[in-house]
């Protein structure tokens, strides 16, 4: 009762921060400059992003302590940042990492800033995605107006020259790193609100996972979810039902597991995992253990799309 009330309890505070959060980029009122604390900031994008970008993606967060405040106008650094984030996960079409940065940095009068900011105390803010990267050609014309690299109705090509145009305005400044394979880095420098500034500290939910589970005649599954809340809501019903539950966090650790012998029945997969997705992962299970029957499950509309690209699983 304690492990699903925990799970309720956790289920509940994510919706209400994610509808919060929501509710808040909505509303747009009139453009005002304001101090921002990075961390709050990236955190909140962080959570939003989870849900919007797919289960495909997964989106991290590097963030030193001590972090000063920026000064900028919140709704127009929101939907840039949503801006960038899109344009990160529409350059990963089989999935990969979005890794959300910040960092204080100072430009000296003596400096050359790559960037061509003007002396003074900035945030540097990052988005870096690990998707197909850019020629050089293409580089060099990304930020023009009406330029993309999208198919036609999939883009405007006003994207990235909003962002470029709002963060000048704000006396920052906007770069962009790109190599074919490798991946795109967007960075952006905005002035600080104030040297001594601190970040609001960033609260974060804190799961924890049953060590075990019991046996039963009902027989044996293999769950594999990536996110704890759905899986810990799955082994627990399983559990009531009858069968004995071994849970993995992705692909590669359900296949760790197959590979150690663990004796298992069948094999309940979600489709959409970073790193291995679940159609993936029912192929490798069953060469490792010809004839396991395999269950797939989802929570987006969109995968039914991928199904239709992956292919039918027998068995």
């Amino acid at each position: 009762m304690r492990r699903l009330a925990h799970v309720i309890t956790d289920a509940a505070s994510r919706g209400a921060s994610i509808t919060r959060r929501m509710l808040a980029f909505a509303s747009r009122s009139d453009l005002e400059a304001e101090a921002i604390a990075p961390a709050t900031l990236l955190e909140g994008l962080r959570e939003i992003c989870t849900y919007t970008l797919g289960a495909a993606i997964r989106v991290e967060l590097e963030l030193p302590p001590d972090l000063p405040n920026l000064l900028a106008d919140k709704g127009q650094l929101e939907t840039a940042l949503v801006n960038l984030a899109t344009n990160a996960r529409d350059a990963m079409p089989e999935g990969g990492v979005v890794t959300l940065t910040a960092a204080a940095e100072h430009v000296w009068a003596t400096m050359d800033h790559r960037a061509g900011l003007a002396p003074g105390a900035y945030v540097r803010l990052s988005v870096h995605d690990t998707g197909i990267g850019m020629e050089r050609h293409v580089l060099a014309r990304v930020a023009e107006p009406f330029f993309t690299t999208k198919g036609v109705g999939k883009g405007t090509g006003l994207g990235l020259s909003m962002v470029k145009g709002f963060v000048e305005q704000s006396g920052g400044a906007l770069a962009i790193d790109s190599t074919p394979g490798a991946g795109t880095i967007v960075t952006l420098w905005l002035p600080q609100a104030d040297v001594g500034s601190r970040t609001e500290a960033v609260m974060g939910l804190e799961y924890t996972e049953s060590g075990s589970v019991g046996g039963s005649d009902a027989g044996r599954v293999l769950l594999v979810d990536d996110d704890m809340l759905v899986r810990e809501t799955l082994a627990a019903q399983l559990e009531d039902a009858g069968y004995a539950v071994l849970a993995a966090a992705d692909g590669n650790e359900a296949i760790t597991l197959l590979a150690q012998g663990r004796p298992v029945d069948v094999m309940v997969t979600d489709l959409s995992m970073p790193g291995m997705s679940g159609l993936t992962l029912i192929r490798e299970a069953q060469a490792l253990r010809p004839g396991l029957p395999a269950i797939l499950l989802t929570g987006y509309s969109g995968d039914a799309a991928a199904l239709a690209v992956g292919g039918a699983v027998s068995g």
